[in-house]
């Protein structure tokens, strides 16, 4: 059985990359009719969220498909606990934006936040732009916006906006990357000569290192996503940080590399081999 969560370090901290399953998107490689009810006529893409410990503090960054997208989704309470890590042993949960499939677990069938403990850190902009959705579409039950509704409002209370590059602690840095959300946010750790930059949601799949359109269906503002790719990412291969991506193959850890103007993923396993 495949392991569900691998623990690493950066530095002083302390990191654990916790499975959540695998969802089921359209395949926009090789474009053709998706049926949610049948996943064969879609993509497999695994969903991975991420712990950073340091000293008393547990951070959690993102809270996975909670009960909302399928059998095969929502295990991160799960392997959470499997980790030994409770609900209320966190702390901070950072939200790198609001999609389902990263705010699923926020909170429980009763609409409770599971992490009763934490707070909750989000970008401003990526808060007001869901707010305003929520707002215009009051009465739109279907599909993400659903999944919205349930677990953004609920923690409201518990909510702290940031503005770009705002520190969470030390060595923990929030990065405003806009255009697959208003507000989507990417995560710089340091400490020391090491470093992580989790990427949320800059890209999806290996595929968009050379077509950085390919998955714009899933954007909001589908010109700045790409504009935001094809900047940012380079950059990445030029500093030889290790990546985090949470929709890449779990762990999702590895590293973006050049030759010439062409960019590739090169996971970790690859390196120990």
């Amino acid at each position: 059985m495949a392991a569900n969560t691998y623990p690493f370090k950066i530095g002083q901290f302390e990191c654990l990359a916790v499975s959540d399953g695998i969802i089921t998107v359209p395949d926009m490689l090789t474009p053709r009719p998706f049926d949610p009810a049948d996943p064969k006529t879609g993509l497999a893409m695994d969903v991975t969220c991420l712990v950073i410990k340091a000293a008393k503090r547990q951070i959690l960054v993102d809270t996975g498909s909670g009960r909302w997208m399928g059998p095969s989704s929502g295990k991160l309470l799960e392997n959470l606990g499997t980790a030994g890590i409770r609900p209320s042993d966190i702390d901070t949960v950072i939200i790198t934006h609001a999609h389902g499939d990263h705010i699923g677990a926020n909170v429980d069938g009763d609409g409770k936040p599971v992490f009763v403990k934490a707070r909750y850190v989000m970008h401003r902009t990526e808060w007001t732009h869901w707010m305003a959705r929520l707002e215009g579409e009051e009465g739109s039950p279907k599909g993400m916006l659903s999944i919205t509704r349930q677990n953004l409002p609920p923690i409201s209370d518990r909510l702290e906006l940031v503005e770009d590059k705002a520190t969470i602690l030390p060595g923990l840095e929030c990065l405003l990357t806009p255009g697959h959300t208003p507000g989507g946010m990417m995560l710089m750790l340091s400490s020391g000569k090491d470093g992580l930059c989790c990427i949320g949601d800059l890209i999806h799949h290996e595929t968009e290192l050379v077509r950085p359109d390919v998955f714009a269906i899933f954007d909001v503002d589908q010109d700045e996503a790409v504009a935001v790719r094809r900047r940012i990412l380079p950059e990445l291969a030029d500093s030889g940080i290790l990546i985090f991506s949470c929709h890449f193959a779990f762990p999702g850890l590895g590293h973006i590399v050049r030759d010439g103007d062409r960019l590739s993923w090169r996971p970790i396993a690859a390196e120990s081999t």
